[in-house]
C-alpha cells in the first residue's frame, strides 16, 4: 500500500511538470524575442544601405544598441539568415536548434539529441 502512494505522488509530481513545445518554454522565447530584435535591425541596414552588412557588427550602435549576448547568433550574409541553439531547462534536456527561413522573424526549430 506504501508503495502504491508513493507511486502515485510520484505521478502527480510529474504531470506538475509542463512540457513545452519545441522554442515555445521560456528561455527558448526571451532567445527568439534577442533573435527578432537583430533579425529587424538587419532589415532596417538592408533598406538603408540596398545589401546586409557583411558582419552584425556593423549593426552596432545605429541599429542595435549592442549585439544580444544570449543567443550566440551565427550570421548568414547571403541571405541575412540567423541561427541558434540552446538546450531548454529541465524536463526538456534536449538541444534545440533554430534557423530563420530567410531574413525574417518565421523559425525553423527542431530538437536534436546529444
Amino acid at each position: 500500500m506504501r508503495r502504491l502512494a508513493i507511486l502515485a505522488a510520484a505521478v502527480v509530481l510529474l504531470s506538475a511538470c509542463s512540457v513545452w513545445p519545441v522554442d515555445q518554454d521560456p528561455y527558448g522565447m526571451s532567445l527568439r524575442r534577442n533573435a527578432n530584435e537583430t533579425i529587424m535591425a538587419l532589415q532596417a541596414y538592408r533598406k538603408d544601405n540596398g545589401a546586409f552588412p557583411m558582419s552584425l557588427a556593423a549593426l552596432t550602435p545605429k541599429y542595435l544598441p549592442s549585439l544580444p549576448d544570449v543567443p550566440g547568433l551565427h550570421y548568414e550574409y547571403a541571405d541575412g539568415s540567423l541561427s541558434y541553439h540552446y538546450i531548454p531547462s529541465w524536463p526538456q534536456l534536449r538541444p534545440v536548434w533554430c534557423a530563420s527561413v530567410g531574413n525574417n522573424t518565421d523559425w525553423k526549430c527542431e530538437e536534436h539529441l546529444i
